[in-house]
């Protein structure tokens, strides 16, 4: 009877050490399993997670299409209503003939000879572009300020002031943004001197001071509205210094010698394009309405600056 309770006994105690052993064996495996769990719940939150960011993502998406169609749109819109806009700021310049080019004695072969040359209606800006006016263009399209600005803007003060240190290429695309052209040389000169063969814009006579911003007397730009005596025969301002200004053509000295009779537009090509009208550095002979100078495209300076035109 011993015997059994003993045997007894001891089987309770191996199963109880088996159940043990079995729940030892089994910690890992649950542990396991938990970690499986955990990670499965973090797979699904990472997957709704995920599944929100590209839902987010097209909807921004969708939201972005929708701004660059409006935005589309009302870029469509800005270069449909900027020709008659532009033409309501700028002065018309009949169509007809005039004469292009120097009869002085002491005009460069550059300028001659002087030859009648017929051009169809134009309007040309009255003013030089301004620092102000290309300020705009720079914060909307994101071109290049000129070298000279500092923190994307220009100098204090000088907002009425010709833009300056732009090139050809700049100049180009500022008058493309809106909605214009650069003019060719010949409207350029006809704006300036009118059908009168007139030397400078405003007549006959150099009067130093009076008139323009000429011979280092400022040492600077002005206002492009500073010398109201100074304007061409159309009433256009700055003609003649403060800044030198692009035109459309290419620069041929020789180019006055075969050039159309009509609507010239320069020589199909060549390696500076023209510049007209003189600068606050230079003296009467340079500021003559018949003047002409080149440069590269790329060409920049403290002189040089640009006004637009528009064809009819």
């Amino acid at each position: 009877m011993m015997e059994s309770w003993v045997w007894w006994i001891l089987t309770c105690v191996a199963s109880f050490y088996f159940v043990i052993l079995l729940l030892e064996f089994n910690k890992p495996q649950q542990k396991f399993l938990e970690q499986i769990g955990a990670q499965e719940h973090r797979y699904r939150e990472m997957k709704q997670r995920l599944d929100k960011v590209r839902n987010d993502a097209d909807e921004m998406g969708r939201r972005q299409e929708a701004l660059e169609r409006a935005w589309d749109e009302l870029e469509q819109t800005r270069k449909g209503l900027l020709p008659e806009a532009n033409k309501k700021r700028m002065i018309c310049v009949g169509g007809g003939p005039f004469t292009m080019g120097g009869r002085y004695q002491d005009s460069p072969p550059s300028q001659r000879p002087a030859h009648t040359v017929n051009i169809d209606i134009f309007h040309i800006n009255p003013f030089p572009v301004t620092n102000h006016d290309y300020l705009e263009f720079v914060r909307v399209t994101g071109h290049r300020a000129p070298i000279h600005w500092q923190r994307g803007t220009f100098p204090s003060g000088l907002g009425n002031h010709p833009v300056v240190n732009v090139s050809w290429q700049d100049a180009r695309a500022y008058a493309e943004w809106c909605g214009a052209r650069l003019p060719t040389e010949a409207e350029w000169e006809k704006a300036a001197r009118g059908t009168d063969e007139r030397p400078y814009p405003w007549g006959d006579r150099f009067v130093e001071g009076d008139r323009c911003n000429s011979n280092s007397l400022v040492g600077t730009t002005t206002q492009v509205d500073e010398f109201p005596d100074g304007r061409s025969a159309y009433g256009v301002w700055d003609m003649a210094g403060n800044v030198n200004e692009w035109c459309y053509d290419f620069y041929d000295e020789e180019y006055y010698e075969n050039s159309p009779a009509s609507n010239p537009r320069g020589p199909e090509g060549g390696q500076e394009r023209v510049l007209r009208g003189g600068c606050h550095v230079d003296t009467r002979a340079t500021l003559r309405s018949t003047h002409r100078g080149g440069a590269a495209d790329t060409y920049t300076r403290e002189t040089v600056g640009f006004r637009i035109a528009m064809s009819g």
